[in-house]
């Protein structure tokens, strides 16, 4: 499987929620607006990413949060699991798929 890469998958209380992965282990589930708002997030920071240094959201439907340093290079996400990195081409194929799913 290749990442990153979003599909749609079923909550039994939210509904139809965004899984955005970004390796096996590493997902976070985000509600349609949620994944929305993450998509013109990464858009903003692909095309001008020194207007900001971060990007912060605390998914409703996952129990961990989303933590990324915007770099010159792309982004560097935190987890409790460890660090990812995320070049400017992951981001704004996510954005795409972010968007659209």
């Amino acid at each position: 499987m290749s990442y990153p890469l979003v599909k749609r998958v079923p909550h039994r209380m939210l509904g139809d929620m965004l899984r955005m992965m970004l390796s096996d282990k590493l997902y976070f589930d985000l509600t349609l607006e949620e994944g929305r708002t993450l998509s013109r997030a990464f858009t903003a920071v692909a095309f001008d990413w020194r207007r900001t240094d971060s990007i912060y959201l605390s998914p409703v439907g996952s129990d961990d949060e989303f933590s990324a340093a915007v770099t010159q290079d792309g982004l560097h996400v935190e987890t409790a699991e460890g660090r990812r990195h995320l070049n400017w081409d992951d981001v704004t194929e996510l954005a795409e798929r972010l968007a659209v799913e």
